[in-house]
């Protein structure tokens, strides 16, 4: 059977619908806004992490992004822009409010994409990238303050976009010894977490 560009777009979509399904939750709110279920081309997300928005440093609990699907995607990476200001102050994030994520590999799902992005906003030291700078003032300002005990600034356990919810972590509590009056979690809310428009 031959697959047409089109027909490996969808699939493609439609599984990625499913990971954004699997990581949905208290900590991480999705809408899709544009396309048919379940091939999505637009998601606005809401993220509940610690994030740090300056210098000072200043800190941040919510961010709204929006996931944009192009229309050579697969081939093509995802684009991620912050629509909450400030934005991040980050390596690896532009004054524009773009993400900037390294190399786009394909075998890389948008699940994981978005956890590896999340992962820059918990300033996870593991992939923060001082080498590929895209916010000068913030790379240098985080290789000064590398060893400072700053990063991560939240280190809540991120959902796995392989997995179900109900084989998901039962708790997204911390994975480090941090203390929580320094790392408050943000309280769940009652609204639903997966909307489709």
């Amino acid at each position: 059977m031959t697959f047409t560009p089109q027909n490996i777009r969808n699939r493609r979509l439609s599984n990625d619908y499913r990971e954004m399904e699997n990581i949905s939750g208290d900590m991480i709110e999705i809408v899709s806004v544009k396309g048919e279920v379940p091939y999505v081309e637009v998601y606005e997300i809401k993220i509940h992490v610690r994030s740090i928005i300056s210098a000072r440093p200043e800190y941040r609990q919510e961010h709204l992004l929006r996931i944009s699907l192009p229309e050579g995607y697969p081939q093509t990476p995802p684009q991620i822009e912050m629509l909450s200001q400030p934005i991040v102050f980050h390596p690896n994030w532009f004054k524009n409010g773009r993400w900037c994520f390294g190399t786009w590999e394909m075998s890389e799902t948008l699940g994981k994409h978005i956890i590896r992005m999340i992962r820059t906003l918990q300033y996870d030291t593991e992939i923060t990238n001082e080498h590929s700078p895209a916010y000068d003032v913030a790379t240098q300002w985080y290789v000064q303050n590398r060893h400072s005990g700053l990063f991560p600034c939240d280190t809540q356990l991120l959902p796995d976009p392989t997995k179900p919810k109900h084989e998901q972590p039962k708790s997204n509590r911390f994975r480090l010894g941090t203390n929580e009056a320094d790392n408050p979690p943000t309280p769940p809310s009652s609204k639903p977490r997966f909307k489709i428009n």
